[in-house]
């Protein structure tokens, strides 16, 4: 097992992870290693999921921040857009297809933060990925997300 493998995997088994699981706001679907899928339980909406799951790269895992993408866990491929989380301000912010819907639009992100963001880093540095940062950072902002009164239900 790589070491950014066995890290990523010792945090799951960690407080901070597991406090998440006991408390409904996450779990973990699968491992396939750089890429683990988990999903988020998002506030009830009418004809919206219950959940979302995100795929997120993880290679180099946790000196570089995750990356991370709406994900149709059953399928096995990425979440129709139409079928993506919607709502208005910072929802429709974080979930607006950036990168042609391989990322989300968020200063935890590898992929959103490395193409022009460098603002964010003292615009948003409670959201920025450090070496110590575990996975529950960027599941904490997804959370906030779909359970905040932006979030409307299925963007569609």
């Amino acid at each position: 097992m790589r070491p950014d493998e066995s890290t990523f995997r010792a945090h799951l088994e960690e407080g901070p992870f597991q406090n998440g699981v006991d408390r409904g706001r996450w779990r973990l679907v699968s491992i396939d290693w750089p890429h683990a899928v988990i999903a988020v339980t998002a506030a009830e909406r009418d004809g919206a999921l219950g959940e979302y799951a995100f795929r997120f790269g993880l290679s180099n895992y946790p000196a570089e921040s995750p990356t991370a993408q709406p994900w149709d866990a059953e399928a096995g491929s990425p979440l129709p857009l139409a079928k993506w989380p919607g709502g208005i301000n910072r929802v429709q912010n974080a979930f607006n297809g950036y990168k042609n819907g391989t990322c989300l639009y968020l200063p935890c992100d590898r992929n959103a933060l490395d193409t022009g963001h460098a603002a964010w880093r003292n615009q948003h540095p409670e959201m920025i990925w450090t070496a110590s940062s575990d996975i529950t950072l960027y599941l904490r902002i997804i959370y906030d997300l779909l359970q905040s009164k932006d979030y409307k239900g299925l963007r569609g």
